[in-house]
């Protein structure tokens, strides 16, 4: 019976979290491609990097909030580091764009992995440097695969921007509505795998966290309690007077870029030594 409560709880969560859509975006320049991994096929869309016949010097592997979706994605990071150049694959997961199966908080997590995986298979020997960005609910998949790229021998880095410890994110935000107190047991049963307080005190490497210092879906103090419990070494950059999907502007230009040239310092070529830590 408690695997059946449990179950139902977190179809609940689910609903109260996610936002899926799979209606047709523009995905502009980028070029789509379509995974089949582990039998489960994953759309995601790609920036290339311009071909020099040289693989790119960071590939980077981005996981969207709870409503994004991969066709809006930018190249960013790239043009913030000078003669770096850079390979950006987005994803859409379960449940969202052309993505199969239902979108659940636990089949994201799963699927995440899967679709890096694939990512890095196709890549072979190519990638010099791999970044994991994550932006809200996609740090928490971001954490999650991190945990699961021991086995690779590259520098590996993550760009997090208001990542959400989700039981008390959830909890916060049900206080505003009738029946609140029923919403506890719902929160928490969030599956480990997507339970930043779980998985961020188990990843290494080093990461820039960047943080809106308005924002009230995820709190900076909430935010904090994720960093505060990061094993790897890292930087926050605090994005002064954004909110939660607030656009960085010019003012935080400078030093969005100091966090990015840190991360690079720490994972770009001449820094192999990160990947075996």
């Amino acid at each position: 019976m408690g695997r059946y409560i449990q179950s139902f709880r977190r179809s609940l969560l689910d609903r109260m979290v996610l936002r899926p859509s799979r209606g047709f975006v523009d995905h502009g320049s980028q070029e789509p491609v379509m995974l089949g991994a582990e039998g489960s096929n994953i759309e995601c869309f790609v920036h290339r990097h311009p071909c020099t016949g040289e693989s790119a010097d960071v590939l980077a592997i981005k996981f969207p909030g709870t409503a994004g979706r991969a066709e809006r994605s930018s190249s960013w990071p790239s043009g913030m580091l000078d003669d770096v150049s850079c390979e950006t694959w987005t994803w859409n997961p379960p449940g969202y764009g052309q993505s199969a199966g239902r979108a659940s908080l636990t089949g994201m997590a799963h699927a995440g992995q899967r679709f890096a995986s694939e990512v890095l298979r196709r890549s072979g020997d190519s990638p010099k440097t791999i970044w994991l960005i994550g932006n809200s609910l996609g740090c928490n998949t971001a954490l999650f695969v991190a945990t699961k790229l021991s086995d690779v021998e590259i520098p590996i880095g993550l760009i997090l921007r208001n990542p959400p410890p989700l039981v008390p994110v959830v909890k916060r935000i049900a206080k505003r509505y009738p029946g609140s107190r029923f919403v506890d047991a719902i929160a928490e049963s969030v599956c480990d795998e997507m339970n930043a307080m779980m998985t961020a005190p188990h990843v290494r490497y080093p990461a820039v966290f960047l943080q809106s210092g308005s924002d009230d879906l995820v709190p900076p103090e909430m935010q904090n309690e994720v960093i505060e419990d990061y094993a790897g070494d890292h930087q926050l950059v605090e994005m002064e007077g954004l909110d939660h999907g607030g656009i960085a502007s010019d003012r935080h230009d400078k030093q969005i870029r100091s966090g990015i040239q840190w991360l690079w310092q720490r994972t770009g070529v001449e820094a192999r030594e990160w990947a075996t830590r």
